[in-house]
């Protein structure tokens, strides 16, 4: 929505109302932004709050844009994670708020141990009881205090030999996929497109399972760490990193998100 506006004055109005427009002046768009942030932070913790709290404190924390991707609803098997990081190997969050429920947490965990190294979930503090006797054993918690804190409340399991080829595969692109086997068969795929996923499949399937998560992950991380998404990502305020990870923009929206958030209300 952001990149549809040429003028700050408004996207404000149309997004906050006139009287945030009036409180506003002096400030630049991005920290209008990162004001209603917190105070959604503090009324309403919803998906939104833990998906921005993991992108800034594990991406831009522990680790770095440079070397660490992170993925927004990413569907696997038959699942979707919340949020999943590629660096050095794979991990998946799934985030449990105290609006959501336990039903399908065991499915949805069964189903991302099958194309992670490992999995987490990540509730509020008040709601670790509630959720640690549905995760299996080799899944991890961690609770997102009221101050944005993260907090490992159970130690995750990391085990490559549980992943499937399969569900890891399907993770891919095409692109992605043709990129591996060519790697792993030494020549060019050069076949009709219905015939294109069962040769790449075949090929990564040879292939051990340590070797084919590693090449895997890096498909993966080099989806979002490239040198354009890494300054449009860094660029962003607080509050809309996570947005910006999960949402695809051309070049030019980019660079207009990027303007409009950096005007001064007047």
């Amino acid at each position: 929505m952001i990149s549809s506006f040429a003028d700050s004055r408004n996207l404000i109005s149309e997004m906050f109302g006139e009287k945030k427009l009036f409180d506003s002046k002096g400030l630049r768009v991005g920290e209008v932004f990162d004001q209603a942030w917190n105070r959604l932070k503090h009324s309403y913790r919803n998906e939104y709050v833990y998906k921005t709290e993991l992108a800034n404190r594990i991406v831009f924390g522990r680790h770095s844009p440079n070397t660490a991707a992170l993925h927004v609803e990413l569907p696997v098997s038959g699942s979707i994670a919340d949020m999943a990081i590629y660096n050095g190997t794979s991990t998946a969050y799934e985030i449990k708020t105290d609006f959501d429920s336990a039903f399908r947490l065991r499915s949805q965990s069964e189903s991302y141990l099958k194309a992670f190294e490992k999995v987490y979930v990540v509730v509020s503090d008040s709601s670790v009881k509630k959720y640690l006797s549905y995760i299996p054993d080799e899944v991890g918690m961690l609770s997102l205090s009221k101050r944005g804190s993260l907090r490992e409340v159970k130690p995750v399991c990391s085990d490559v030999s549980r992943l499937k080829h399969e569900v890891m595969f399907r993770c891919l692109r095409r692109s992605e996929q043709v990129s591996i086997a060519e790697k792993v068969i030494g020549e060019k795929i050069e076949l009709p497109n219905g015939l294109i996923y069962e040769a790449c499949f075949r090929a990564f399937s040879l292939l051990d399972v340590e070797s084919a998560h590693r090449l895997y992950v890096e498909q993966m991380r080099k989806r979002k760490t490239d040198k354009k998404t890494q300054l449009f990502i860094s660029r962003l305020p607080y509050s809309l990193k996570a947005l910006g990870y999960a949402t695809p923009l051309s070049e030019k929206k980019r660079t207009n998100i990027l303007n409009v958030l950096d005007q001064m209300l007047v």
